[in-house]
């Protein structure tokens, strides 16, 4: 057997380690190589769903933001009818005033108070059929259209109308009101507020809808 010499044993020993060395340092590149292509892929996927969650993100703060427009635009509008309604209702409410002085459509004050003590009367008849003998309250100011032929008048036609014989008079007490009647018995346990302030807020229903039809539907 043919014996090596130090220096070629050493060469071999340096090349075999060469070897391995270049061995073990292309499998790490490999590897290294496998690593930073999955972590590429993962940043990737990340990026996709970073991306994806992003976009859900925009939409629902888009979709949260229309809401609330939406919301404050109705708001705006409520408010605005309410003001107007309001308005509208202290522009009738002053008109009253005017009504005293002119009468409206022909009809003088003193014949829309005969109209609004009769209308109370009957309703307060139909709830207390014993009641037969009332009083009308009236604002201080309309007592100068309100005199004793008229309520005279007013009885007669009741007495006509519903066959029971009614005696009507004028109570000395005076009621805190823009105009029109509280109407009630002798003995003060049954009345019917038949006011402009009672009859506006009975029908505000329908007057708020005729306003909004009136201030708010497009022509």
């Amino acid at each position: 057997m043919i014996r090596l010499g130090v220096n070629e044993i050493e060469g071999r020993i340096k090349d075999e380690a060469n070897a391995e060395c270049d061995k073990i340092v292309r499998e790490a590149e490999a590897k290294a190589s496998e690593l930073i292509s999955e972590a590429r892929e993962e940043i990737e996927d990340r990026k996709k769903d970073f991306i994806v969650a992003e976009e859900a993100r925009g939409l629902e703060e888009k979709e949260r933001m229309v809401r609330a427009a939406r919301l404050n635009a109705r708001k705006l509008k409520w408010d605005a009818e309410e003001e107007m309604t309001k308005k509208a209702l202290e522009e009738t409410m002053k008109r009253i005033k005017k009504v005293k002085e002119e009468g409206f459509n022909g009809v003088s004050y003193s014949d829309i108070m005969a109209g609004l003590i009769k209308d109370a009367s009957i309703s307060l008849i139909a709830g207390d059929g014993t009641a037969n003998e009332l009083e009308a309250l009236i604002c201080e100011e309309d007592v100068s259209y309100i005199d004793k032929s008229i309520l005279k008048k007013v009885s007669t036609e009741l007495s006509h109308d519903i066959t029971v014989p009614v005696k009507l008079s004028l109570s000395s007490e005076r009621i805190k009101s823009a105009g029109g009647v509280i109407v009630r018995g002798k003995d003060g346990k049954i009345e019917v507020n038949n006011t402009f302030e009672q009859r506006m807020t009975r029908y505000s229903a329908s007057i708020r809808e005729d306003i909004m039809k009136t201030l708010f539907t497009e022509k």
